[in-house]
């Protein structure tokens, strides 16, 4: 992020939190900040505390590749004092083009390749840099897989971001912000260790759309994805994706209902493997991550 835009925002946030002290705590007079989705406002708002009122751009069940915000939406979250953005989903350029925003995946290193349809991906030998902030150029990758909170090493950092955000605009209140953060950070630790020991084996697992891809590289999985959004895959290039979901021994096929495919029971049946329906746009992210993770270890 330039400088002078981040200052800039930090300047709107401090006015806010300026102009709102001694009024009370009530929703009215809180100063609000726009996420893109449900799993950020979980974050900010388990971080912000009750200082500010967070709303969500887009709401849990649509599709964020082609998801495009009501009149409604655009007329509230026009009041935000800012906009924490995913950093990579289509709708966040033009949503809001006069809004302050701050890319919270900022120093992770995208996950690039994962949206040519019925794409297999092996995370098994990339490496992860969600705490690297020198990483921060990675942003100029064109195809990076937007779904980068599937991941709590990446919402750790993506909370940091956020955290700072709030500490630097609202120093009177550095200090919860950043004991929210440590435990916050605290958790985020704890269930990623969870998870890497359920799942050190590795292995391989079958998802419908590619929204899994940080969550498989952090843990040395192989992602196989094997839809096509709500479109008819080709008999053809079906057919390569059933060989290689066999021959790598799929066990879960994980499916999201934002995409309604027909083909998705005989691809699960000619697999052989089980449909668990997660929603990794849910508020509550982290039971979405740890239904995966508890599947897989099965």
């Amino acid at each position: 992020m330039k400088s002078h835009l981040y200052f800039a925002i930090l300047s709107a946030l401090a006015a806010a939190l300026s102009a709102c002290t001694g009024r009370g705590g009530d929703a009215a007079t809180k100063p609000l900040l726009a996420v893109s989705i449900e799993p950020q406002r979980k974050m900010l708002e388990e971080l912000a505390g009750d200082r500010f009122e967070v709303v969500s751009v887009m709401p849990a069940g649509a599709n964020p590749e082609t998801y495009d915000p009501p009149m409604s939406t655009r007329a509230k979250i026009a009041d935000a004092k800012a906009y924490f953005t995913v950093g990579h989903l289509p709708f966040e350029q033009t949503v809001a083009p006069g809004l302050p925003k701050i890319d919270t995946s900022v120093g992770i290193m995208p996950v690039t390749g994962t949206h040519s349809h019925g794409h297999e991906h092996d995370h098994a030998h990339e490496h992860s840099h969600a705490h690297d902030h020198a990483h921060a150029h990675a942003h100029d990758h064109g195809d990076a897989d937007p779904h980068v909170w599937t991941s709590l090493r990446n919402a750790k950092a993506m909370t940091y971001i956020m955290m700072t955000s709030l500490v630097e605009a609202d120093p009177a209140n550095a200090e919860t912000y950043r004991s929210n953060f440590a435990r916050m950070a605290h958790r985020y630790d704890s269930l990623d260790n969870v998870v890497a020991e359920r799942l050190a084996g590795g292995g391989a697992f079958a998802v419908w759309h590619p929204s899994l891809s940080y969550f498989a590289r952090d843990y040395g999985l192989r992602q196989i994805a094997v839809g096509q959004e709500s479109k008819e895959m080709p008999i053809g290039r079906l057919k390569e994706v059933i060989d290689a979901a066999k021959a790598n021994k799929v066990k879960v096929f994980f499916f999201q209902k934002e995409y309604d495919s027909r083909q998705a029971e005989n691809v699960n049946n000619e697999i052989g493997s089980r449909i668990v329906n997660i929603n990794p746009l849910a508020y509550d992210w982290e039971e979405q991550i740890m239904i995966a993770a508890d599947e897989l270890s099965k």
